[in-house]
This record gives structure tokens, sequence and C-alpha cells, in this order.
């Protein structure tokens, strides 16, 4: 076998934040580090006014046994003042997502359900050793002379990729930047089999949604001269044909052979597993896609596709847009993320046939342009959500090596932005009107840059006036387009202190002199990591030099999203008595936690209720600065589709992760045409201390354990709010004051809680077809709804470790 995926590429493309930079979780041990923390009690039967015992936690450094600094429980008050109240509608778009064609099967078939990898069978883009970014890695797969990746041989024909001649292909992709020689000039790339009296073909590993449905289509290009027959199968892993259907009619020229149906007469019987637990059972079943021919003469092939049946729209996945309605997402960012300063919005409009295949130099593998500016539009419309696209930039005249192989200009932006926007009297509205699409898409919000200040972003730069200059010169074209736009510059989080990005108040300060009030807001990302391998000190100096344990670094992480809210309202008001920005707004473009821990210790991720605090604490400090922080899309969709087998950290796709139930506990609030308003609400408890901890997180005192907000109507006939308690190791007993209108009624109170350690993974799903995703098949917490009244204006309930909670009142 020899390699047939692309690796030359220095050192430094290996992004410091691939897979989104859960490597920094991918530490030996992490998983053993997930362990139970020996919990001998489930806290309250239903989480809600109820009298309960410690979780006798405990791990390598502590044992809570209801000592004074670890009690079993601890009192908090919750007073609000619906007097005292921003009076700026708090807006459904906080609860955004962001996707990015990042690999691992986000967008092919997260959002477009293409199940074919490698459409084009075109050399396989890899930039980053031994990741392609694919649901089966190159040990699974193998490499092949003539085969490229993920495709595998049948027989023993001889298999060549001719360069030129083909259906689809790759396009131009001229570097004299770091990036992979993926071809300098275009190339219509495809297969070709020359058959010597003998059966041979192709296959692939496929993962398809059974559970769903058993019905797909499969289409493709092909031609030979001596044979005039293609059988397609979907076979299960070992061997047992499942479906088939002929392809009749193939000639010396190239034709496209569409709507082949397969039905599979059964589920495979096999199902995908894989994650960094090694037993993640998804619902996906898996499958082998063969396309064979039998005789002698030459075959070629181009241009594959398997879509399933139920494909909204014929190309839409019907589970992500059930889920995304499930949890009243309210904006999706798109196209990226990294890939954005390398991405030409060109290469994905127009007749699908058209567009080129382009190698994903960030993230691996190839982007087959199927989603393109038009899909996504109508991808949103589906999803009843906000559209925001961020635009690539390339700073001129840096010395950063990294470089798009085109760059990025306003002119690029601008017409981007009217081939979006602009008429039809417009050269792109015209363009786009040819291509079916007469009324505007009419996109408001665009993102300028994408962590532009980081060494691993094609085309940017560490200087921050050089940024704010070429940023003012994007916003000046792209609103000499559309005035009516809101564009948003690549900030920097405060607190960004690592060492190899600029100072974050020097980059800021930047945009605020020389873009001024011709931005209307700031955009910043928001991911903490803990103490990573490259920053100062680890995590055990950390606890060494702090009297603290692991309970404690995880909790200082889950508090944070109090500081954050601090960082914003600073940034706003340097900005205002500096620069005279009184109504700058911030736009929060990615944000998640992914912690680093030390090997052995509990892990508080995304699968974790840990992780759902996290969340819970992130979405309070975003209403409570609502007034200036209009937009936040957390990273990453309520779902991916697959869990990769060959990465080693936890890159579950499970929607059952508590995550995703506590944006549905806080979005669904707003899915109505009623108004909220924040409230001052304040909390009297038990605090801590947050010490300094990696370079992003600053020391803070007297951090409340019980996180809250509350929001109102404006004439305070509806009353919501949300809790959360970020204590680890023991039960908050929660009073909550409510406004005296509300005095005797019933308040509807949702609790989310761990069933026993807050740092727990969920790994299971429901049971396919009808309820993988529905909240009835929990492992690592659990839902209790019930009525309570409301007794002398009080209502109290117990909050278990890093459980989340909803008041609703109306």
């Amino acid at each position: 076998m020899a390699d047939q995926h692309d690796s030359s590429v220095p050192t430094r493309s290996t992004y410091r934040r691939q897979c989104l930079g859960l490597q920094a979780a991918a530490v030996a041990g992490l998983i053993a580090g997930c362990s139970e923390l020996g919990s001998d009690d489930t806290g309250s039967e239903n989480g809600i006014d109820d009298e309960t015992d410690a979780n006798d936690s405990e791990d390598s450094s502590d044992d809570t046994d209801g000592d004074e600094s670890h009690p079993a429980s601890f009192d908090a008050t919750v007073s609000v003042d619906p007097d005292e109240r921003n009076d700026r509608e708090v807006p459904e778009t906080l609860f955004g997502r962001f996707a990015e064609h990042y690999g691992d099967h986000e967008i092919y078939p997260g959002i477009y359900a293409e199940h074919v990898t490698n459409t084009a069978f075109v050399a396989w883009g890899q930039v980053q050793p031994d990741s392609p970014s694919h649901v089966y890695g190159f040990d699974q797969v193998g490499e092949y002379d003539g085969v490229p990746f993920p495709w595998e041989p049948l027989g023993d024909a001889a298999f060549e990729l001719p360069e030129t001649g083909g259906v689809r292909g790759l396009e131009d992709w001229d570097s004299d930047g770091g990036w992979p020689d993926v071809g300098q000039e275009p190339r219509n790339a495809h297969q070709r089999l020359t058959l010597e009296d003998e059966t041979a073909g192709l296959r692939q590993q496929i993962p398809l949604p059974d559970w769903r449905t058993l019905s797909y289509e499969f289409a493709i290009s092909a031609r030979s001269d001596e044979i005039d027959t293609l059988e397609v199968r979907l076979t299960a892993p070992d061997g047992d044909e499942l479906a088939n259907e002929t392809v009749d009619g193939l000639a010396g020229e190239w034709q496209r052979f569409e709507d082949i149906a397969l039905t599979l007469e059964a589920e495979s019987g096999s199902q995908l597993e894989g994650g960094a637990q090694g037993d993640f059972a998804s619902p996906y079943g898996e499958y082998v896609l063969e396309i064979v021919a039998e005789g002698t003469g030459t075959l070629d092939l181009d241009w594959a596709s398997l879509l399933p049946a139920d494909a909204v729209n014929g190309k839409f996945n019907p589970t992500t847009i059930d889920l995304m309605d499930d949890r009243n997402v309210s904006l999706l960012k798109w196209p990226g993320g990294n890939v954005t300063s390398t991405y030409k919005w060109e290469n994905g409009v127009g007749p699908v046939e058209d567009r080129p295949i382009r190698p994903n130099v960030v993230w691996n593998g190839l982007d087959p342009n199927l989603m393109g500016t038009a899909e996504y539009v109508e991808f949103c419309k589906l999803t009843d959500v906000e559209p925001t696209i961020t635009v690539g930039v390339t700073v001129e005249d840096t010395d950063r090596e990294f470089q798009p192989p085109m760059p990025i200009t306003p002119e690029d932006a601008a017409n981007w932005v009217e081939y979006c926007n602009g008429d039809t009297d417009t050269e792109y509205g015209a363009l786009r009107a040819e291509h079916g699409y007469e009324e505007p898409f009419d996109i408001e919000v665009w993102e300028v840059g994408n962590e532009v200040w980081g060494e691993w972003q094609a085309g940017g730069t560490h200087d921050g006036e050089a940024f704010a200059e070429r940023a003012l010169e994007f916003i000046e074209a792209m609103t000499a387009v559309d005035d009516s736009i809101t564009v948003i510059p690549d900030g920097l989080d405060p607190m960004y202190g690592d060492a190899d990005l600029p100072e974050p108040d020097d980059w800021n300060d930047a945009l605020f002199d020389i873009v001024g009030d011709k931005m209307d807001g700031i955009g910043m990302h928001r991911y903490n990591w803990g103490i990573r391998d490259g920053d100062p000190g680890s995590v055990e100096e950390w606890k060494a030099d702090n009297d603290a344990d692991a309970l404690d670094y995880n909790e200082v992480l889950v508090s944070f999203p109090t500081q954050f809210g601090q960082l914003v309202e600073e940034t706003a008001e340097r900005a205002a008595a500096e620069y005279g920005l009184k109504d700058l707004e911030f736009v929060i473009g990615e944000w998640g936690l992914y912690p680093t821990v030390t090997p052995g210790d509990p892990w508080p991720g995304m699968p974790t209720m840990a992780g759902a605090s996290y969340v819970a604490g992130m979405f309070n400090a975003f209403i409570r600065q609502s007034d200036r922080l209009r937009r936040a899309s957390h990273t990453h969709l309520p779902v991916r589709m697959f869990p990769p087998e060959h990465i080693d950290h936890p890159a579950n796709p499970n929607p059952l992760l508590p995550v995703g139930y506590t944006l549905s506990l806080y979005a669904t609030v707003f899915d109505d045409e009623r108004t909220w308003e924040v409230i001052d609400a304040s909390v009297d408890g038990m605090t801590r201390d947050l010490p300094e901890t990696g370079v992003r997180i600053r020391e803070q005192a007297d951090v409340s354990y019980v996180d809250v907000t509350a929001i109102a109507t404006p004439d305070t006939d509806a009353y919501c709010a949300f809790l959360t308690n970020r204590n680890l190791r023991s039960d908050a007993d929660v009073t909550l004051e409510v406004p005296d209108a509300f005095d005797g009624t019933d308040a509807s109170v949702v609790v989310q809680r761990p069933t026993d350690d807050p740092h727990e993974l969920q790994d299971g799903v429901g049971d396919a077809p009808d309820a993988w995703y529905e909240w009835d098949d929990l492992e690592s917490y659990a839902v209790d709804e019930q009525e309570l009244a409301i007794e002398n204006g009080h209502l109290t309930l117990s909050l278990d470790p890093a459980a989340v909670a909803r008041v609703r009142l109306e």
C-alpha cells in the first residue's frame, strides 16, 4: 500500500486548535480521570424542595464529610427587584450555534445529508498527521495505490487516478505558504479501473441512519466503451448483501445516473461505536457501499452520491433540523471558524456540478462545496434561525508565513454581500438570479475575520493596528454595497493572555481607535482550557500553590462565567470612556469549555453535569449583559453525526449530552413573541475565591456558588429565573424571592440534576427509532418537573452539585 494523502506541510500547521482544541483534554489517562468520585447518595429524590444528605464525594486529595469548608449543604437566598431592570429586550440570538466545515462529518452529513466521503475520487487533503477527520481512520480503511482515501479496492483490477477528464475535481490550488501541494492546476481527477475478465470495483465503509430510514438514493457518473453495466450494493460489514441495484447503459461518454434506489431489506446488525470511551453506541448502523463491474475493459467513475430518502428538500439532515427545533436554536454562524481564512464564497454558488472540490487545508479532508451560500440560507429558513456569515480576512504585508492560497480581500467580501443582498440590477445580484434566486437573501449580520490574531490563522497578523486598518477597508467596502448590514470585526477576549497572542487591550484599542463608530460591535471568542501543557506551571503546581484539590480546580473553571460577564462590562466601559463608543455591542462567535485535567482527576467537560453548570453560567452572564451582548454561538451544532473512532479524546455526538438539555431549558423560554427584560437579582450565600488559573482566568474573590439571572415581561405578568449550583461537593438550599404580584400562584419548576457524581459521563442514547434523542433514557442526569406554590413571596428548592434550574411564573 502507498500513501494517497498529502501531508507535505510544516510542523507548525498542526494547529493548536485541532479538533476544537480538544487535544488540550487528550492527555494520558484522561478517561480514567472521568471515573466516579465515589458518591454514596444521589441527593434529593426530585431535586425540588426536599431535604437531602450530602454527596459524599471524594478525590485524591479531599474527603467531604460535612466539614466547615465543604458542608453537606449550604443556604442561599436570591433577591429580585422588578423595578430595577434593563429596558432593552433580551434577544433570543444569545442561544445560537456555530457550524464549521470542520471535518468529522459536521457539515456532511450533519447538515447536508451526503453520506459519501470524497465524492469525486480526488487526492485526500491531509495536513495533520494521523487524524483524517473521518469516521473511520487510516487503520480501519488502509491506503492504496490508485485509490484515494477513504475508498478501498475490490478485486484485482488495475486502479489509477487520471488527473484530467473527470466530471468534478479539485480547483486550482497554488500557494506560496505552508499549505499542502494538492495540485497546482485544476484537476478533474476520477477513478479508473481496468478489468481483465474479472469482477472488481470499489467500496467505502459508511454509517447510515437506519433507525430513521431504510431507503437511500444513489447517483454516479460513469463511462466505458467495453462495460455497459454496474452493480451498486449496500452490505453489512460482514459482507451480507442488504440492497442492490443494477445500472445499465454505460457508454464511451460520461453519463449521469441518478435516483438509483437502494432499499435495505433489514438493518445491518452492526451499530457504530467510537469516541474516547470506545463503547459509545451511536444509533447509526454500519454499512459498506460497493460499486462493482464485471468483464473486460476500462471503467471510469466520478461524482458518487448517497442521500437518505428522507432528506429534507432532497438534501438536508432531518435529525439536525429536529434537534435545532427542539432546542430552539436561534442563530447559526457559518462557514467557520478557521475555515473562513481560506474559504472562497464563489466556489459554493451556482450549479453543484460546476462547483470545485477544495481540500480542507485547516481540518483535513475535502469539501465538495455542496453546502454553499444558497444551501446555508435555505437551511436557516427551514430551521427558523438568524444567519450569520463570517468573512475571512487576509491582512496584507504581514510577516506571517501562513498565507491562504488566494487572498481574501475587501472586494471579495463586498461581492459576497452583493450576491446575498443586492438587487438583480447589480452584477452579483444578477448572478444570484441567474442561479435561480430572484429575491435577495437579506443577510443582516456579517463578522469580519476569525481569530486573525492567532498564529494558526492563514493571512492573519499579530499587529492590531494592521488588522484594524484592514477591517476598516472591509467594513467600508461591504457597507458601500448595503449600508443596512451589521458588521462585526474580530476582537480579542481581554483575558486571552497566551504568550503567543498579542496584548488583548492593544488589539481591541486599535479597533476602537481606527475603526471607531464605523463598526457595529466587536466579536470575541471564549474557550476555557484550564491550565494547558504550554501554559506556565501545571495543574498539580496550581493545587499546591493554592492548597487546593481537583474539585477546587474544576469549581474555578465552572465558576468562570461570572468573570466573563465582568470582562465584557469592563471592555464596554473602556470603549465608551476612552473612545466615545457608548453603544458598543458584543458578539461571542465561539465559546465552550474544553478542560485540561491531571490524569486520574475528574473531568468537567460537556458530557457531564459539571459542564452543563458552566454552560448555564455562560447563559446567565450573556443574559445579564444583554443590553450590550446581543449574539452568541456555542460550539458546535446540537449534534455531530458520528463519534470518530480514530481519536483519543471525547468527541461524542450524543444529543443527550447534558449541555444539550441546558440549551433547551434556556432557549425555549424565548420561542414565542413575548418580550423579556433583565431584572435585578442578587445572591446571599456561600462563595469561593478564584485564584489565577492558567492564562485566561484572573484572580477574583467572593464568587457566589449559586449563580442566578432573572427576567420578566415589561408589565411583569410573567417572570423567569435561571439558577445553577457551581459547588461540586455540596447541595444548595435556595430560597428564591419572587415579585409580589405572584404571591399565592404556582411556579413551574424544572431541575436538571446529576443522578450521582456531577462528573459522570452521559454515554447512552435512547431507543431508536423513536426516542434516541429524547430526554427519557438518561444516565448521568435526571430532569424533574413540578408545580410548586409560592408562599409569602418565596419558593424553596434544593440544588444538587452542578444542578441547573428554571423557575417560571405566569
